[in-house]
């Protein structure tokens, strides 16, 4: 006898029967008994011996056996975590059994409902991150089991969500992104697709995200001495000379100030009501161009890197062939070098914060040799804005930002608030009284234009645009469901008696068409068939004379017959019916004799006459001809002797 049989046996008491000693040990030995080393497929009643199930089973489920009940499953929870290593495979299969149970004995109702979620909540707090990715793998694929009759607010759904967002605290965002993920995934999943508790009522920005960068000191602009024009008179020239001292010409922006303009812009898309300033906003266009410029210098440098150009740097003629290949050859090994020692860090195109330190700048935007000869394992730790702005995934990182920007102030036009005031319920929290002006409207939508140019210069980008559109499209619509209020998704139900009537109009259409009285289509054909088909029997549509071509002397005959019933024709009408019939005889038969025939046609008489018969004519010049060729063989033996 073992020791569970000891504390609990068959014939027990009801009491002892619903003490959780009692129920801890039959639980221990129901375990046991299962043989599954996998967490899928998930257990089922099947699965379970019958006679330790019923150990189990209670009589009636009160509250005290449901609180027996529960303690016993986490005290044998807490005794897992302690008995397995972390990192034992087989201690996640223990959990996954033991949540299964609970699972089954709430679909079973001798346990409560929430009871798998309390236990996925003390299993989270004694793991560690990556235990707990594996074993939220069981919450992904027992979704539909876990939800079944959740309400959004309440019971289970309120531990589910309290969990959840606790692990989501305790992950890293750069380096457990894609966990992150998988929790937002699977509360999605979870919960009604309006449910308020995941929506941002108020439109409140993310300003705890800040962007720390060095400040540099404003430079002073610079001032170069131009030449004026010399004036015509000496008057014209003392006036000149007063004004045209010295011009403030624009330099090119240097690295301080590019290091400043660029790292700038990430207050305003953390924030984008710092743009209803106008001097904010005015910074933040003259940022946005200098970086859409440096953008662009990247995008030129990498198409001559890759060979897309056909002059090199210095303007000179193009590159030869061996040029090409060699330098290609270089690019490769220092790409397939670069590529081996980073392994997935640079693959991945996702870093959630970028180091921004001054001192990383100049060798940041150093030349793609200085570049290239730095090791590897330091440009990892000490990437920064020069070396991102060689990235392609960083530039559309940020241009994807600006996007969205743009597509915020856009919904400040006057023309975008007309459209939210008529709706009927208008969240108050996201409406800004802020308005953009016509001018700021107008620059909006030519640099929006001008980055997605830039986003899409192959097949590639043109597929990466597409997706962005589709997802800001996407995002606008739930915009303008958080504007109307949030409104719910759910219809109503339809009344009893609109589905009555729905039901019996499909009955109706559904029935079979009464038969159509007609079988030609209209009475008329209809009639003409009938009539056709009394003087034509079935066996009339095999004759033989259906199917074979007539000759022409049985259109020779027709012809005949039809000359002398015009002749006594009196009427114009029965002239005209004899004189169509011989006509078409005739050019049927000539049409059948034009096979075999043709080289007689040009003997015919020409000379018209309503009283011949052409195809009598026809036979005569054939037997003529036919003479003709007799003689001619009669004097062939002649002349030959």
């Amino acid at each position: 006898m073992d020791a569970a049989d000891s504390i609990a046996p068959a014939a027990a008491p009801a009491e002892t029967k619903m003490m959780p000693d009692c129920l801890e040990a039959n639980l221990k030995d129901l375990l046991q008994a299962i043989q599954k080393p996998t967490l899928d497929p998930p257990l089922t009643v099947s699965d379970l011996k019958p006679e330790k199930l019923e150990r189990i089973k209670p009589a009636t489920a009160d509250d005290f056996y449901k609180t027996s009940l529960e303690t016993a499953h986490k005290t044998i929870l807490y005794d897992i975590a302690v008995r397995h290593d972390p990192d034992d495979r087989a201690a996640d299969v223990a959990f996954a059994h033991l949540l299964d149970l609970a699972l089954i004995f709430s679909e079973m109702e001798i346990a409560d409902n929430g009871l798998p979620f309390t236990l996925l909540e003390e299993m989270f707090d004694t793991m560690t991150i990556p235990q707990c990715e594996r074993i939220f793998c069981y919450l992904e694929s027992r979704i539909e089991r876990l939800t079944t009759g959740m309400e959004g607010g309440k019971g289970k759904a309120l531990v589910l969500l309290r969990f959840c967002n606790e692990l989501l605290r305790r992950l890293s965002k750069a380096e457990d992104t894609i966990f992150c993920g998988r929790i937002l995934i699977f509360l999605s999943k979870s919960f009604p697709i309006a449910e308020r508790s995941a929506v941002n009522l108020r439109g409140d920005f993310n300003v705890d995200n800040v962007t720390i960068f060095d400040e540099m000191p404003e430079p002073e602009p610079d001032v170069m001495e131009l030449d004026g024009v010399e004036p015509a008179s000496e008057a014209e020239k003392e006036g000149a000379a007063a004004k045209v001292k010295s011009v403030p010409v624009q330099p090119p922006m240097s690295t301080d100030q590019l290091y400043t303009t660029f790292w700038s812009m990430q207050h305003d898309f953390a924030d984008p009501t710092r743009l209803f300033k106008p001097e904010n906003f005015e910074r933040f266009k003259k940022a946005l161009g200098a970086t859409m410029a440096k953008f662009k210098e990247a995008d030129e440098e990498a198409l001559q890197s890759t060979g897309g150009a056909t002059k090199n740097d210095a303007g000179g003629p193009a590159k030869s062939a061996e040029e090409k290949r060699a330098t290609a050859a270089v690019a490769g090994e220092k790409r397939k070098r670069l590529d081996d020692d980073n392994g997935d860090d640079l693959r991945g195109g996702f870093n959630p914060k970028y180091l921004t330190s001054r001192e990383l700048f100049e060798l940041e935007l150093g030349s793609s040799a200085q570049l290239y000869s730095t090791s590897i394992a330091v440009r990892l730790q000490t990437r920064g804005l020069g070396s991102w702005i060689s990235d392609l995934t960083f530039r559309r990182n940020v241009l994807v930002q600006a996007m969205v920007l743009l597509d915020f102030l856009l919904s400040l036009t006057s023309a975008s608030k007309e459209k939210i005031s008529g709706f009927t319920h208008v969240n108050r929290g996201v409406q800004y009284n802020f308005t953009l002006s016509p001018e700021d409207e107008a620059w909006a939508m030519k640099t929006k234009d001008q980055i997605s140019l830039s986003l899409q210069p192959n097949t590639i980008g043109r597929l990466f645009m597409r997706l962005i559109n589709t997802v800001l499209t996407r995002e606008q619509n739930w915009v303008q469901w958080k504007v109307e209020g949030c409104h719910g998704f759910d219809l109503a139900p339809l009344p009893s008696s609109e589905f009555q009537d729905a039901k019996s109009k499909a009955v109706n259409h559904c029935k079979a068409e009464r038969p159509f009285p007609y079988v030609m289509g209209t009475p008329t054909l209809n009639r003409l068939w009938q009539d056709t088909g009394k003087h034509l029997q079935i066996d009339d549509l095999e004759d033989e004379d259906r199917r074979r071509v007539p000759s022409i002397d049985s259109f020779r005959d027709g012809v005949d017959k039809d000359l002398e019933d015009l002749k006594d024709a009196m009427l114009p009408a029965d002239i005209e019916e004899g004189q169509n019939a011989i006509q078409t005889k005739t050019w049927k038969a000539l049409r059948l004799a034009a096979q075999t025939k043709f080289h007689l046609f040009n003997r015919f008489d020409d000379r018209f006459d309503e009283s011949r018969n052409d195809l009598q004519m026809l036979v005569d010049v054939e037997a003529k001809a036919n003479e003709e060729q007799k003689a001619r063989q009669a004097q062939a033996p002649k002349s030959s002797a």
